[in-house]
């Protein structure tokens, strides 16, 4: 008993993680979505997010501190030690597990802007062959894990095959699904930077559909959005007291830390009809679980000025960890 005790101590300090992995598993996705306030004002890298599972607290800044977000999702802000596996990937209807609030703001040469806005995913649901394989996986890491003599373990063979079995599920659940996603925003501004003048000019509410096929190397996001525009003035593809209807289409390709995306996305102006379109190339790269790099270049909505060249990091905090048995 004595030697068993030493050899859990010496694994603890050695592999801290392997205390924490044997009964869970942390999610974690290669992008972190933008703030809705920012999508709505055109200031976002992409214009059509990838619906991914939500960070319990996350920071965003862009173009050195022009603009930035801080996005809060209060499901992941405490630890769920009763949310089995089983219980996240059989969840059809994560409303409240992927409901987020945040704040964006950005400044111009002449004005600041303050929003407010949130996300949710209304449906989700994983192919039946997809998501027998992760249960699949999740079994082999269980039972790489059920080890009752410690002096037996080769520890960094079994640290190369957990980290194997874990990337390999984290492919699985970014293949063979289908996300239907709900956001909106409400934006307000204040000309001359003077917080007296700060008045509400924008609103919008949109879905992003996600699907990702199976055995296919592109998943694809489709958009829908409806934006009501209440500005004293015309600016770029926001006309004065309009309404206007976004559509789009983004193809996305992911590849160890690297998720590449095309999207093109067409404007219309439901009272004047003009149309506008936003045709961008989005790479996102994943420096660590907590750190993402974020670009994106291509021609905005303006009819003039619309060059787009935006770069971003992306900082979170997360706890999306699930227990990987039903036992307490």
């Amino acid at each position: 008993m004595k030697k068993l005790f030493w050899w859990v101590l010496l694994l603890a300090t050695a592999h801290p993680g392997y205390a924490q992995l044997k009964d869970s598993l942390k999610i974690s996705d290669m992008t972190m979505p933008s703030s809705p306030g920012l999508v709505l004002a055109d200031k976002a890298p992409a214009a059509i997010d990838k619906p991914t599972n939500p960070k319990a607290f996350g920071i965003s800044l862009i173009n050195l501190w022009q603009g930035g977000a801080v996005d809060v999702t209060p499901y992941w802000l405490r630890n769920k030690p009763n949310l089995t596996f089983e219980r996240y990937l059989n969840n059809k209807f994560p409303l409240l597990q992927t409901f987020n609030v945040s704040a964006a703001t950005f400044r111009t040469d002449t004005s600041t802007s303050l929003s407010a806005g949130f996300r949710t995913q209304v449906f989700r649901f994983y192919y039946r062959r997809n998501r027998e394989a992760m249960l699949q996986k999740k079994k082999e890491i269980e039972a790489l894990l059920a080890v009752e003599d410690p002096s037996q373990l080769d520890t960094v063979a079994l640290a190369e095959k957990n980290a194997a079995l874990r990337e390999m599920f984290d492919v699985q659940r970014n293949k063979g699904l289908v996300i239907v996603e709900l956001a909106g925003a409400l934006a307000g501004s204040a000309p001359g930077n003077r917080f007296k003048d700060l008045a509400a000019s924008r609103s919008g509410i949109w879905t992003n559909i996600r699907w990702a096929p199976g055995k296919f190397p592109l998943d694809f996001i489709a958009l829908g959005r409806y934006i009501w525009n209440s500005q004293d003035a015309s600016i770029g593809s926001f006309p004065y007291n309009s309404q206007l209807l976004d559509y789009g289409l983004s193809a996305n390709y992911q590849k160890g830390r690297f998720d590449l995306s095309a999207e093109y996305v067409n404007r219309r102006d439901l009272k004047e009809g003009q149309s506008y379109d936003r045709l961008a190339l989005v790479t996102n790269f994943m420096i660590s679980d907590s750190f993402y790099a974020v670009a994106a270049f291509g021609k905005n909505f303006d009819k003039m000025d619309n060059i787009l060249a935006i770069l971003g990091i992306k900082f979170a905090l997360s706890k999306e960890i699930i227990r990987l048995n039903n036992s307490h």
